[in-house]
């Protein structure tokens, strides 16, 4: 089976952060649509995973006229497309609004497939120490979901363990930014479960780590422009993944692309 993933898509307005046009917001429509035409054309996945950040926040009006305009782009593919939430969502749009608009009861659920599981979670900013976790409802919800004999896939915004930022762009003095707070708790319930994979984005880069002989995939933004000049390229970042029962095969496109191949 396959399954694309594409992240940090970050449809808004074009503005820079410490002098530098990091995020191509105004290319970030035209690349969705391309994204969605070679995955109908091309690679035909069995869904999509949209992986969070898909707006750049502005205030109410405006990121819900382009949260709806990224829904619509993706509503074109010929296949299930299934949302996460980032914390540029959260700026302005309501968990409650999201979930209407998505027409989910919860902003954390799975699928089964064939011999896989695929688990969705939430990482919820808490404020007003605005820290990252998955709160407890979704924890125990969490531990019943990992009782399985599939194998498991899961999928994140924010990263699930903590993560070395040293040299990235956006958090390499704040790395508390980018994983959730109870990790500790995560880990302590998939401990000796059948995960295979976890996968997230919101640091726009591609890294991964093995944690207790599970793989962390970090994924870049379909919008980074990672040359290093003021203005620059889109990385056209979105990944691509094909499984079966012993190995995944996995390959992040675009510039600074990755490939893995992961026995599983």
């Amino acid at each position: 089976m396959k399954f694309a993933i594409v992240n940090d898509i970050h449809i808004g307005d074009y503005r820079p952060y410490k002098g530098i046009y990091r995020k191509n917001n105004l290319q970030a429509e035209k690349l969705l649509r391309n994204f969605v035409q070679k995955m109908n054309d091309s690679f035909m996945p069995d869904f999509v995973v949209q992986g969070g950040d898909m707006i750049e926040e502005a205030n109410l009006a405006a990121d819900k006229k382009n949260y709806k305009k990224g829904l619509a782009i993706l509503s074109k593919l010929n296949c299930p497309v299934y949302h996460l939430v980032g914390n540029h969502e959260l700026e302005y749009l309501s968990i409650k609004y999201l979930k209407e608009t998505l027409k989910y009861r919860k902003l954390y659920f799975n699928i089964d497939c064939k011999n896989f599981r695929f688990i969705f979670l939430f990482t919820k900013r808490f404020y007003p120490a605005r820290e990252t976790k998955l709160d407890s409802l979704q924890l125990n919800w969490l531990k019943k979901k990992v009782n399985t004999d599939k194998k498991i896939i899961i999928f994140s915004h924010h990263s699930l363990v903590p993560v070395n930022t040293r040299k990235n762009f956006w958090f390499s003095k704040r790395p508390d930014l980018t994983f959730i707070k109870n990790y500790r708790q995560f880990l302590k319930i998939i401990a000796g479960k059948n995960v295979k994979l976890v996968f997230n984005g919101h640091l726009h880069w591609n890294k991964k780590a093995v944690v207790n002989g599970v793989h962390y995939i970090t994924i870049q933004s379909l919008v980074e422009n990672t040359s290093g000049k003021i203005k620059g390229p889109s990385a056209n970042a979105f990944t691509l993944v094909s499984l079966n029962d012993n190995f995944s095969s996995i390959k992040t496109t675009g510039r600074d692309g990755k490939d893995y191949k992961i026995k599983i």
